[in-house]
This record gives C-alpha cells, structure tokens and sequence, in this order.
C-alpha cells in the first residue's frame, strides 16, 4: 500500500514568487532602457538640429542671399529641407529637394519666438529659419527651440537662436 502514493510534481508558492519577483525585476530594467533610449534620440536631433543652424549660417555667408531651412513635422520625426526664400519671406520658401536633407527622430519640439520655450504648450509643426547674408542676422525663425522625448514634456535640452547675430547654443536645462 505506501508503494502507492502519489508524486507531487507541481510548484510550490515560494517558487512562483521567485518567478513572479524575476519578471518584474527584467521588466522594470526594460522600462528605464527604453526611456533611456527616448533621452538619447532626442539629444541626438537636438545636436544634428544646431548643427543644421550651422550649416545654414555657412551657407548663407558663402552662397547666395535667402539661403534657409524648413523644419516640418512629420509624425514622430522633423524633416529639414534646404532651400532659398526670395526677400526674406517665409511663404516663399523653395526646397531645393523634395526629400528631406536631415531628419530629427523620435522627438518633440516647441518653439518660443521671445526665448520662453517652457511657456509654449503646442510642439511645433512648421517653421522657416532665415538668415541674413550681410550681417548674419536672423529674420525668421529666432528664439528658443526646447528638444523633449517624443509625446513627452520632459525636456532633453534646448537650442537658442540669437536674432541679432545668428550665433546659436545647445544644451542641458
């Protein structure tokens, strides 16, 4: 008869608690790896961004006057197109391609006119960036771009756009 008993081959609760704790542990590490991931995509079309600002500045003191750039938003990304506007005026901005020459992945951008970008609430769609051939000065497109994750308001950093000189900066804030 004690031949008989039966095998007990199921877990035991100790056992799926340690299961349990492991896929938590691996999944909140996948959580803090993709957002790190976000960070990093929208810090690097923050620094292809300014350096965009400095290709157009070079090419606006070394090609011809209303050298400029269009940033359109397209989905999760921006697409910048180079191209020329005729007297200073945004809504004459010709491409010189249909394709876009840069584009910022995986970001969200909000523009401020009066270098407040942390006011604005709306991210930016469309926007002309102008400078000027003589004295490098800005007509369109000045002031603060603030550079966040993708459907997200935590900032990665901030690009400003001197209207006077042209001189532009990146950073952390």
């Amino acid at each position: 008869m004690r031949n008989k008993l039966k095998s007990n081959s199921g877990y035991t609760l100790v056992e799926m608690i340690i299961v349990i704790a492991i896929i938590a542990i691996m999944s909140g590490a996948g959580i803090f790896t993709v957002s790190a991931i976000r960070t990093s995509q929208a810090t690097a079309s923050m620094q292809k961004f300014d350096s965009e600002l400095s290709a157009l500045e070079m090419r606006a003191k070394t090609q011809k006057s209303g050298e400029a750039l269009r940033i359109v938003q397209n989905g999760a990304n921006y697409d910048v197109f180079y191209g020329t506007c005729t007297d200073g005026n945004p809504s004459t901005f010709t491409a010189n391609s249909t394709t876009a020459d840069k584009v910022l992945e995986r970001v969200t951008i909000y523009y401020a006119e009066d270098y407040d970008a942390d006011s604005v609430t709306t991210p930016l769609t469309e926007k002309v960036v102008i400078i000027r051939k003589s004295d490098s000065q800005v007509l369109t497109g000045y002031g603060e771009y603030r550079f966040c994750k993708y459907n997200s308001n935590n900032n990665v950093g901030r690009v400003t756009l001197n209207q006077y000189t042209g001189g532009h900066t990146y950073g952390k804030n």
